[in-house]
Parts: C-alpha cells; sequence; structure tokens
C-alpha cells in the first residue's frame, strides 16, 4: 500500500527521475513531475504528471505544492551547478532562501528549501527509496583483478574523495600512483574525469574514485555514475571506476558493466573493508 498522501518529483536532467517515477507507479503512489526548465529534464510518456516550473521561481513552486496537495517529495536529477553564477531572476522566496545559507555550495542550499517544504508540513524523502535497485554490494564487477598498486590507489583515492565530499567542493577525484590528479568542482564529473585523464593518458591507469559524505544527507545528491561516466573514462584514458557501498546509484547497472568490460575497463564498489573486498571473485549484479 503506497504511503498516504501525493509524492511530487521535482526533477531534473538525466534517467533519475525516470526511474524514481516508474518505481513509485509501481508502489501504487500517483506521483507528479515537477520539471526544472532549467535542466534538462523531459517528461518522455508523462507529460500528463508533469508541471514545469522555474528553479529560480521558488515562491510558484511552493504555491503549485499546496494546489497539488503534496505531503512528500523526492529530489531526483542533475542540475547544473553553475545556473547560481548566472544572470537569473530570482523570486523573493528563492533570495530569502539564499540569503540563509552559510555559502552557495550545494548541501546548504539543498538544506535551506527542504526546510521550507518542512515548514509546509511537506516531507523531504530519502532518495534510496525508490531507487533501491540501483544500489550495488561491495565487489569487483569487470573480470581483471588489481594489482598492489592499483589497491593502493582505490584505498587512497575513495578516502579523498570522501574528504572533498565532506568539505562540499565535489564528489570525485583521480588519482594515480597515490597522488590526486583532479578534483571536482563546479565542472562536474565529465571535466574532472577529462583532466585527469589528460595528465594520466600515457600511463593509462588513472582510478576515478566518487563517493559521497561521511555522513551524506540520503535525501539529496546521492552520488550517481552510468555507461556515459565509462565512455568518458574510454575517451580520456582513465582505466577504474571505484564507488561507495550503498551510498553511490548505477543507472542501469547490467548495461555498465557490459559495457566496462567490453572496453576493458575496471568497475568496483568499496565497502567497510576498502580494498581488500575486491579480489575474490567477479561480483554479479543482484537477481531482482
Amino acid at each position: 500500500m503506497a504511503p498516504k498522501g501525493r509524492l511530487a518529483i521535482i526533477a531534473g536532467g538525466g534517467e533519475l527521475p525516470h526511474i524514481g517515477m516508474s518505481e513509485a507507479l509501481g508502489a501504487g503512489e500517483d506521483p507528479l513531475f515537477l520539471g526544472l526548465i532549467e535542466s534538462d529534464f523531459s517528461p518522455r510518456e508523462h507529460s500528463a504528471r508533469t508541471i514545469p516550473v522555474h528553479i529560480t521561481q521558488v515562491g510558484k513552486i511552493l504555491k503549485t505544492i499546496q494546489k497539488e496537495k503534496i505531503t512528500r517529495i523526492l529530489m531526483l536529477g542533475k542540475v547544473r551547478k553553475d545556473l547560481l553564477f548566472q544572470k537569473l531572476k530570482f523570486d523573493l522566496k528563492a533570495l530569502a532562501i539564499l540569503a540563509r545559507t552559510i555559502n552557495r555550495n550545494d548541501y546548504p542550499i539543498f538544506l535551506a528549501i527542504a526546510d521550507e517544504f518542512e515548514a509546509m508540513g511537506v516531507k523531504v524523502i530519502s532518495q534510496k527509496i525508490y531507487l533501491q535497485s540501483l544500489l550495488l554490494p561491495e565487489g569487483r564487477y569487470t573480470p581483471k583483478k588489481f594489482n598492489s598498486q592499483e589497491l593502493k590507489d582505490i584505498d587512497f583515492g575513495m578516502f579523498y574523495a570522501e574528504k572533498m565530499a565532506d568539505l562540499d567542493i565535489g564528489q570525485m577525484v583521480v588519482v594515480c600512483d597515490e597522488s590526486v590528479i583532479a578534483v571536482e568542482a563546479v565542472e562536474g564529473t565529465d571535466e574532472t574525469i577529462k583532466r585527469g585523464g589528460a595528465y594520466t593518458k600515457k600511463k593509462g591507469d588513472a582510478v576515478v574514485c566518487k563517493s559521497p559524505k561521511a555522513k551524506q544527507d540520503n535525501r539529496f545528491d546521492l552520488p550517481t555514475i552510468g555507461i556515459h561516466t565509462f565512455q568518458v573514462m574510454l575517451e580520456s584514458g582513465c582505466k577504474t571506476l571505484c564507488i561507495r557501498e550503498g551510498e553511490t546509484l548505477v543507472v542501469d547497472p547490467k548495461a555498465v558493466i557490459e559495457f566496462a568490460t567490453k572496453h576493458k575497463l575496471n568497475f568496483c564498489v568499496v565497502g567497510k573493508s576498502g580494498s581488500k573486498g575486491l579480489n575474490g571473485n567477479q561480483k554479479k549484479i543482484p537477481s531482482t
């Protein structure tokens, strides 16, 4: 039985909003997309369930939530970080929220918006609730076992990726020979991988590490990877991708693993045991 009250998905770009919509419908929800016009969101077959909204017009978003009797919010999809630095016309409510944040990094803004919803009696729910199928357990999901230097780089890179996330700078680092080569900031994942690959392509063994904060708020901005991530790695000469167990979303895991295997890239999910849990048998996707 679906929870009481209507669910709205505040939707940015990418596949996650559509996966969330499908899972919510399957659970008996009557969900609604609030599609962010400034993102790359497309309603696809759910246009009848979509209300376009401007990310800068928070007052109108709140009125829409009240009008549609929304009781729960799910925030999914990509929103470009550089929007805050463009000449957009924010309404008074948006400006008031920005004024209350300690800085203009992602988390303080997300938290301030969530507080605004909560003040209306609207709960922002965990992104994991309708994306459980995208979370993979610890293990190595591609055939090749890691050598000793690769294992050192994995532990080293995951440590620094988590530290960068804790500082609200970014969620990714590219490392090689226990050196940090590139750190993600406002430019995003793709450009970070490209920059890391540019410095390490000749050596050809850069490790891309993506991690949430040590105490990640699961309502916002869970790290996400997909086939596109591996395509950028392939083009850039990066060899290995590592993510955190139970905290990083993998869009279409089967296709991701097939692509990585075909192109001789490495993919692993790091758990509490760190790199020690990676060199056993190749891990298979859990059956659903």
